[in-house]
């Protein structure tokens, strides 16, 4: 069995390959985001939003089957051998079909007539989100079936290909950018039709190189159907919590573009793009400690998972802090600098949906704990119905007319807050030797303190700062930001051996550039 300092040291490189993966995919994002939006227009941007919304509402299926798929195969390489690898590998390919079949045909009837009498789309503009629509139901079962693979990738930790792997999709959606100012016809239909075929090219590298590196990647005819139903019975409360979150999410957008109109769902559009950069960030970062969570959990190694646990979460408090306060008080700068003229409402979406991924990035390694092991019926019934709440009092918030519609991100990152102390408790429940005092200080208390701080200084600072260039502003307030943020977690909340590791690797990353 490998030491602690072994397994630190394969976290921290694969650490490394995940956020060079995420600043290609930033820089690539941030462009693509931008043309995209420009090219397709406000009505466009927010039809592709808003239809999308009802593919990803069916995807929840696929979203609770590859958790499944991911604890059972790492758990398997963790403590088991090739051939029994190779049995739950393809047990879950099988599960995988059986799952794209349904999210075919509910896409393909509940969907379709969504799209046509639900949505609040433009009579002329009916045609191209029908077509863009097909293109999404057909990417949504590809990747359906390749969500397997990809498990593979990341339970081996194999984090370097996983990277290159999303590198180069990144760069293919940047081809997409280029094609559709020169192709005839459509926009829309265009933009739906490449990144259909991306999805296809995406599809045929996951499996040749997974056919080619893993032993447990080759295809034999599974005949366990106990293990077929154990991974079915935790695949299905997982699904509770997967509708939850994904009915919600997409529901309450179908609820903004019901009372109000498209133009508001890319307001919705771009506040997603640009806080989905930003939380690529720490759930890279977060992917990186998954498979040694399940792994240290049963394999029953409690001592390294306690301290493991206690440090992803300092550090995705740490990750979420550094973008949480500048952004919060420049994003009105930088949706100019990068759109131009952005839609209404966009900076409030923004500001309140950074909230809510920050609970959320506290909050990950908690489920990842939970998800170890295989007991989650309880814990899923209850969390689904918190989250649900949010659709519902987003409903009943919006019907009053007295509210603008970010309300339903306020209401969502107030429901966040309670579902953190849920996960909290069940990560307590399952894991009696998580110090939950520990945490409470660590990770919340002390940088809730940080970020208060924080927050009054550079909001004093906005205030006598005489910079008018946008830009310059942008760049004084981030590294003023830095400037609190990163001195006052490194002495006030990483721990002695912490902050020695941190310098070490720094000082090495350094001295192997000299």
């Amino acid at each position: 069995m490998e030491d602690s300092q072994t397994k630190s040291k394969r976290i921290f490189k694969n650490t490394l390959y995940m956020y060079a993966r995420m600043f290609v995919m930033m820089v690539i994002s941030l462009f693509t985001a931008r043309v995209v939006f420009n090219t397709l227009g406000v009505n466009d941007y927010g039809t592709y939003n808003v239809v999308g919304s009802i593919i990803v509402f069916f995807s929840f299926l696929n979203n609770g089957l590859s958790t499944a798929t991911k604890r059972y195969i790492t758990a398997e390489i963790g403590k088991g051998t090739v051939d029994t690898g190779r049995h739950v590998f393809n047990t879950c390919i099988v599960a995988h079909l059986f799952i794209s079949l349904i999210v075919f045909v509910l896409a393909e009837t509940v969907g379709l007539w969504g799209v046509n009498y639900i949505l609040n789309i433009p009579d002329d503009r009916i045609f191209a989100a029908n077509v863009v629509y097909q293109f999404s139901v057909f990417s949504t079962v590809l990747g359906i079936m390749q969500s397997p693979f990809g498990s593979a990738i990341v339970a081996y930790e194999r984090m370097n290909i996983f990277a290159y792997f999303t590198i180069f999709d990144a760069v293919n959606k940047l081809l997409i950018i280029y094609l559709i100012q020169v192709l005839p016809g459509d926009k829309l239909i265009d933009y739906g039709a490449l990144l259909f075929v991306v999805s296809v090219v995406g599809m045929l590298i996951y499996r040749i190189y997974c056919y080619r590196n893993f032993e447990i990647c080759k295809w034999e005819r599974p005949k366990d159907k106990p293990l077929l139903k154990q991974i079915f019975s935790f695949t299905s409360w997982s699904l509770l919590g997967q509708a939850a979150v994904v009915g919600t999410n997409q529901g309450v957008t179908v609820l903004v573009n019901y009372f109000f109109n498209v133009a508001v769902n890319a307001a919705m559009g771009v506040s997603s793009s640009i806080i989905g950069i930003i939380n690529g960030f720490v759930s890279n970062f977060q992917a990186a400690f998954d498979p040694q969570i399940v792994k240290s959990y049963v394999t029953k190694d409690y001592a390294y998972l306690e301290n493991l646990i206690l440090r992803c979460s300092k550090i995705s408090s740490f990750l979420m802090m550094i973008f949480l306060v500048p952004v919060y008080f420049e994003i009105d700068k930088v949706l100019y600098l990068w759109l131009g003229k952005y839609p209404q409402y966009s900076v409030e979406f923004c500001r309140w949906t950074l909230v809510c991924i920050y609970l959320e990035a506290l909050s990950a390694p908690l489920w990842m704990l939970v998800y170890a092991q295989t007991k989650i019926k309880r814990y899923q019934v209850v969390l689904s119905s918190v989250y649900g709440m949010n659709f519902v009092l987003g409903w009943i918030f919006l019907l009053t007319g007295l509210f603008p519609p970010y309300v339903v991100i306020q209401i969502r990152a107030f429901i966040f807050c309670i579902l953190l102390f849920i996960r909290l408790y069940y990560a307590k429940y399952f894991f009696p030797y998580l110090q939950v005092k520990k945490w409470m200080t660590k990770v919340f208390l002390e940088p809730i303190a940080i970020f208060a701080v924080s927050f009054v200084l550079i909001y004093v600072l906005i205030d006598i700062l005489p910079i008018s260039n946008r830009l310059l502003h942008i760049i004084a307030i981030t590294g003023a930001s830095l400037l609190i943020v990163v001195p006052s977690f490194f002495f006030f909340v990483f721990e002695r051996e912490e902050r020695r590791f941190v310098v070490k690797k720094v000082v090495s990353s350094f001295t192997k550039i000299k």
